[in-house]
């Protein structure tokens, strides 16, 4: 065999044909570019009169939303500072919930002001340096000015979701939407050793477009979208005793049964019949178990045969069939406190789980079942109605306010919102900011300028006048009235804390966190090396 030849085209060439590579005042000035283009796209989306979006995929799928995390997923991004704040949008969602605009909002602010002074000749070093003694001197101002709450509060909770939700454009049903999240909270929140636990895993959302919006309504138990194994079965059980069973009913013909490839040669009259008929009794012995344990409700995790299905319905047992995946099947465990069991020997009375009720309802056009109630009950679903598209926002927000509770409860903890924390953070900055000398003082004074972008982006959403409503508040904040924020309803400045607008400060905290660090990422960013579009060369080293 012949021995492969390379081709080494240039050996003091770095990199392939096709490479593109930009360096120095030109990368950097390329980054803060971009990075000041997506901020200024979601601009205009800020607050809870902000505008909304109308996006289109590359599916032809369409959105019309004020999600910071969803306009971004959506957005076909090329350069790869725009897929890195994407990223840091998607990161923030997941983890605390909320601030995704906010998030790249702060971005654009500190690489625009940080671009001014790489103008006037200051190292990207000393530029990060302070952002980063600005970030500590506001995180320790914010923990400051944040006010603790006993967890079990559903008051305060309730302003803080609906704050949240009411900044996702769904005008008329915000008030609903956030008594149906906090009822739900409440029902999965638990106490163990004094600390509070939310799993948000408990709160499913279940869709089905008709109706209003403001006819969703929230269950203590779960949805289950199958309809009942049999016509003839009971359509609805009170006080019921529910089995979870993660087997077949049925009896599996042999071309089912691998690796045993068997035949079945009939050679007398009669015995076909006969093994027809001990096929119907073993199903009838599956059913006979399971009803003498005192069971009225079957839950199967895999098929339950004909013959079986018919001797539920005889009996009066409800059964489902079919759930396949365990994220189907474990909310019901955990909704009725049953024992999953695989053997049909091993059920027992003590196995069985109990709700309040089991029933088929008729919602949107399909059938489903419904399983209510229960004392070990720690499962809540909401059934959302409405138009579709806007269904799917709701459950967006829903999601959200979920995710953020269940970090609230790590730290409960709340700041006064309507931009109050912001101007806050920014005086205090700047006021720290005197302590230090040099260059690093000026971009600490950069970093406080920044944080104003918020309250001046509220003011302008709601189409008050931005400047002579930050003044305001500025005066306000330098005589030490800290709690005072701009209300975008009553159009005005206001205690926000009297009024309700707050914000817990576990977002607050992580909105700083990562702004301060992604920002610094793309100013200290001299050399971009893009290898998507190199050329291969035929016998080339790889």
């Amino acid at each position: 065999m012949s021995e492969r030849s390379y081709i080494i085209r240039n050996p003091f060439l770095l990199h392939r044909e096709g490479v593109l590579r930009s360096r120095g005042e030109k990368a950097r000035e390329g980054n803060i570019r971009v990075a000041k283009t997506m901020a200024e796209f979601l601009r205009s989306s800020l607050g809870p009169m902000g505008m909304g979006k109308l996006m289109i995929n590359k599916f032809g799928d369409t959105a019309v939303t004020r999600d910071g995390a969803v306009i971004l997923d959506m957005m076909d991004v090329y350069h790869p500072v725009a897929k890195f704040l994407k990223e840091a949008a998607k990161s923030i969602e997941s983890s605390v919930g909320d601030g995704t605009k906010t998030t790249i909002i702060l971005v654009g602010e500190l690489v625009k002001r940080a671009e001014r002074l790489l103008q006037s000749r200051i190292q990207p070093g000393v530029i990060v340096s302070g952002y980063k003694r600005a970030c500590e001197i506001a995180l320790r101002c914010m923990k400051g000015l944040s006010k603790t709450f006993d967890i079990s509060d559903l008051e305060i909770m309730r302003k803080i979701v609906r704050n949240m939700i009411g900044t996702r454009g769904i005008e008329g049903a915000v008030d609903h939407l956030t008594n149906l999240v906090t009822e739900a909270i409440n029902i999965v929140i638990e106490f163990r050793g004094g600390k509070a636990i939310i799993d948000k895993d408990l709160v499913h959302i279940i869709k089905k477009p008709g109706k209003d919006i403001l006819e969703s309504e929230l269950i203590r138990g779960v949805i289950i979208d199958k309809r009942l194994a049999h016509p003839m079965m009971p359509k609805r059980v009170v006080g019921a005793r529910v089995a979870v069973l993660d087997m077949a009913l049925k009896v599996d013909p042999f071309k089912h049964l691998q690796p045993y490839k068997r035949e079945i040669h009939v050679y007398r009259n009669g015995l076909v019949k006969r093994f027809l008929e001990e096929e119907d009794e073993i199903e009838k012995n599956f059913v006979r178990r399971i009803v003498s344990t005192g069971a009225n409700v079957v839950i199967c995790r895999k098929r339950i045969g004909r013959v079986a299905k018919h001797e539920f319905a005889k009996a009066g047992v409800m059964a489902v069939e079919r759930l396949l995946k365990d994220e189907r099947i474990e909310p019901i465990i955990r909704a009725t406190g049953a024992v999953r069991v695989a053997n049909l020997q091993d059920l027992r009375e003590e196995d069985l789980g109990h709700a309040d009720l089991v029933e088929e309802r008729k919602i949107g056009g399909d059938r489903m079942i419904v399983i209510e109630g229960g004392k070990a009950s720690k499962v809540a679903t909401i059934l959302l109605r409405g138009d579709p598209h806007q269904a799917d926002e709701v459950e967006r927000a829903i999601k959200d306010a979920v995710v953020m509770v269940s970090n609230l409860v790590n730290e409960p903890a709340y700041v006064p919102g309507g931009g109050a924390i912001e101007e806050a953070l920014s005086i205090f900055v700047r006021n720290e900011s005197l302590k230090y000398s040099g260059k690093e003082q000026i971009a600490m004074q950069a970093f406080a300028n920044s944080l104003e972008a918020i309250p001046v982006l509220l003011a302008r959403n709601s189409g008050l006048d931005p400047t002579n409503i930050v003044t305001e508040l500025r005066t306000k904040h330098v005589e030490g009235m800290h709690e005072y924020g701009i209300d975008v309803y009553s159009k005005g400045i206001v205690n926000t804390i009297e009024a309700g607008l707050i914000e817990p400060l576990v977002v607050k905290e992580q909105v700083l966190k990562t702004c301060t660090e992604v920002a610094s990422a793309i100013i200290r960013i001299d050399d971009v090396i893009d290898r998507r579009y190199a050329k291969r060369h035929r016998g080339e080293i790889p």
